[in-house]
């Protein structure tokens, strides 16, 4: 993507404020079915990154517990310094 010509971003911005000042209302009319539509879109979300969050679990807990400190490894290390048997 090379560089934008100076031009075109003098007529962009023109167009895009003349568009701006000459808007019209647009006298628009949500009916009920649009809130239920975005509440079920939201509620879909959620159980979406709820779904990956499960089918991911091992890898989230391990990346927390990397930035946490409190991987395994370190747990293993920490045993195996004291002489204890690590947990599995």
């Amino acid at each position: 993507m090379g560089p934008v010509d100076p031009q075109f971003r003098i007529r962009a911005l023109v167009l895009i404020g003349a568009s701006l000042t000459f808007a019209s209302p647009a006298y628009a009319y949500l009916d009920p079915g649009t809130g239920s539509i975005i509440l079920q879109s939201i509620l879909a979300g959620i159980a979406v990154a709820m779904g990956m969050l499960r089918l991911y679990w091992h890898r989230f807990k391990s990346f927390v517990a990397n930035l946490t400190g409190n991987s395994q490894d370190q747990k293993r290390e920490k045993s195996q310094k004291v002489g204890q048997e690590p947990d599995v």
